[in-house]
């Protein structure tokens, strides 16, 4: 489903991506783990070309594209098959959530204004805020303002999710709601590719787990090899300093 080749990308001549190779299948739940600066949200963020790489190639699905030949066309067929999911929420401020949600269906899908709006309160109600249809992000929690920004990535009906660190800016007391959320899309089949920190969460979703360092994958397994039986010395590195090594499940 998803086939990266060769990514590479450097900022103001520092290597960030130093040739990535990875793959993931339909309904696979990928997660990205490393220490800080290794590559994991500039990685995610090329699936997209928001952050266009310098080399290397992407398909998803049927849409493929080369950073030394990519077009427009390229760029937004690559874009079609995508939704992510920000750390900072990206919502509109002077929309309500569902107009936040119903944005893309119109813009995008060119969705009638009220078929938008019946899709739109699907999905809020999907991610349990139905109730706050109407309210803007402002008298939203994180937690709820983030739910939201899930809910906008699921109207465009995308092939694959992407996470980038979607708990970090969240108080923890609202931790729980938002990757109680998560679990329910991985529970239902959504490819999901995620940046996180919350490794218990890793450990109790994924079905794949990558760790990255300097730039590329070290070393990618179930949870179960990753934490459990690492193979690489820097991966037990990692995962001893953020105390991860065997252990118990996260429960949402």
């Amino acid at each position: 489903m998803i086939e990266i080749k060769g990514l590479k990308k450097t900022y103001d001549e520092t290597p960030v991506l130093t040739g990535v190779d990875f793959s993931v299948k339909k309904g696979e739940i990928v997660t990205l783990i490393g220490p800080s600066g290794a590559g994991k949200t500039t990685l995610l963020r090329t699936l997209n070309w928001l952050d266009a790489p310098q080399e290397g190639a992407i398909r998803i699905d049927d849409a493929v594209i080369d950073a030394a030949t990519a077009t427009k066309k390229d760029i937004q067929r690559l874009r079609n098959k995508t939704a992510m999911v920000f750390q900072h929420y990206n919502l509109f401020a002077n929309k309500t959530a569902l107009q936040n949600v119903t944005e893309s269906l119109i813009i995008v899908k060119k969705m009638k204004k009220k078929e938008a709006e019946e899709r739109g309160r699907e999905l809020l109600d999907r991610v349990g805020l139905l109730d706050k249809a109407d309210v803007y992000p402002a008298f939203l929690s994180g937690g709820q303002q983030q739910r939201i920004g899930i809910a906008r990535a699921l109207a465009v009906d995308p092939s694959v999710i992407l996470f980038d660190e979607p708990t970090s800016a969240l108080d923890p007391e609202w931790v729980g709601e938002v990757l109680g959320v998560m679990n329910e899309i991985a529970q239902e089949g959504m490819t999901m590719i995620v940046v996180s920190h919350e490794m218990r969460f890793v450990k109790s979703v994924a079905t794949k787990v990558a760790f990255l360092d300097g730039g590329s994958i070290l070393e990618e397994g179930t949870p179960d090899q990753i934490f459990g039986a690492p193979k690489l010395e820097r991966t037990k590195q990692f995962l001893k300093t953020a105390n991860m090594l065997d252990i118990q499940d996260y429960v949402i």
